[in-house]
Formats: C-alpha cells, sequence, structure tokens
C-alpha cells in the first residue's frame, strides 16, 4: 500500500468518525414547539386565615397566613389575588361555621362585583366545613377577593387552617397547565422522531457508500 492510498484511508476514516458523530447529535426542535413550551407558566396561591371572622362586614377578607404563592398573584397585606396571566382560573373558599344560628354567606368579589356567593347554616351545637369553587376566564390584571357579609361567623387557628382561599390557573393561551390542550390527553411529538429517524437512515447510507468505495480503490 503507497502513501496515496495511505492517506486516502486516513481522510476516509475521519469522515467517517465526523459523520457517526453527527449521528449522535439530537437535531433541533422546531421553533414553535419550543415557543409553545415556554408561554404561560404556572400560577397557584393557598392562603389561610388565624382567628374568627364574627358577625362583621370584612370586605376583602385577608388571609394572612400564605402557604402557595407561585406568579405573586396574591398579596396578603390586601386579601386581593390579582391575575398575573391570561387563562382560566378555579378558585376555592372554605370556611369553618360557628355553632350557633348564623346566617352566612361569602361571595367572590371580581373588580369589585359580586360573581358568586356562598350560603351555609347550621343550627344549635352543630359546625360544618362550607366550601365553594369559582371557575371563569380571566384577563390579566382582574383582581378577585372574597367578602363577608354581616352576620357570617368562622373560626380558624394557626394550625387547623379552615378558612382559606386559594386558586390555581388551569389554563393559560389554549394550553392546559395540567397537561394537553384543554384538558384532553397530550400526544406524543411523532415528528421529531421521525426526522431524527430519517436523518439517522442518511447518515448510515453515506457510511456504506464510502466504505465500499473505500475498500474498491484499496483493490486496485
Amino acid at each position: 500500500m503507497n502513501a496515496i492510498k495511505i492517506l486516502c484511508f486516513l481522510i476516509t476514516v475521519s469522515e467517517l468518525s465526523v459523520i457517526s458523530m453527527a449521528a449522535e447529535v439530537p437535531l433541533k426542535r422546531n421553533s414553535h414547539q419550543t415557543a409553545d413550551n415556554q408561554q404561560g407558566g404556572a400560577v397557584v396561591f393557598f392562603a389561610a386565615r388565624q382567628g374568627m371572622l364574627k358577625d362583621l362586614l370584612f370586605n376583602p377578607v385577608i388571609f394572612n397566613q400564605v402557604l402557595v404563592n407561585q406568579g405573586s398573584g396574591y398579596d396578603n397585606n390586601t386579601g386581593v389575588f390579582t391575575v398575573p396571566l391570561d387563562g382560566i382560573y378555579q378558585f376555592v373558599f372554605a370556611a369553618q361555621l360557628c355553632r350557633g344560628d348564623h346566617n352566612n354567606l361569602w361571595a367572590f368579589m371580581v373588580n369589585g362585583v359580586e360573581k358568586m356567593i356562598c350560603h351555609a347554616q347550621v343550627t344549635g351545637g352543630d359546625t360544618t366545613l362550607n366550601t365553594c369553587y369559582f371557575i371563569e376566564e380571566m384577563k390579566k390584571g382582574v383582581q378577585i377577593w372574597i367578602t363577608q357579609f354581616q352576620g357570617s361567623c368562622a373560626w380558624s387557628s394557626a394550625t387547623s387552617k379552615t378558612i382559606t382561599f386559594s386558586g390555581v390557573l388551569l389554563v393559560s393561551r389554549g394550553t392546559s397547565m395540567l397537561g394537553g390542550k384543554y384538558g384532553s390527553c397530550p400526544l406524543p411529538n411523532l415528528s421529531y422522531r421521525q426526522q431524527s429517524s430519517s436523518a439517522e437512515k442518511t447518515i448510515s447510507f453515506s457510511c456504506v457508500i464510502i466504505t465500499f468505495q473505500m475498500i474498491l480503490f484499496l483493490l486496485n
């Protein structure tokens, strides 16, 4: 084997090494797929109030013990949650009713308007945990809080956490925060796999051709 054949052999080996390394590098996903994954963000808060809410008007009720506040939408100084992202939200208000005869009324307030009223009543020595749910599509900057009407009574302690206000962003820009599109099951990204598979086949075929040509050259 002369020097020229040796040189050609080394060049071919180098080409095959580069091609092999290229096959191991994953293809970059489409830019719109990356943007879709980065759109929106998790928004969730959970706050509790310590002490008793008895008979008086509280507008808003201030939940001063913040346990979760991802997205920084809830303000424990005012009791108001300000929507940080457009989307569909679910809010939950829960209150442990006081014993005795009380006409318990609370409301979800959205920008100062009563959107939903919660009513619960027990008599005598009975008590129960009243829970209300509210779901609505909201724009960024909308404010929501809880109002207690006069004559209502609820109680809580630092450990019981039986007066709470919470919310979560369910859907943002058409994408469910719980997975999938508006609650549908998310499908695997087949296009990325097909692109990767096609590229790998092309590279493998190129390696076979180069190897075959090198063998013929060395046999001459």
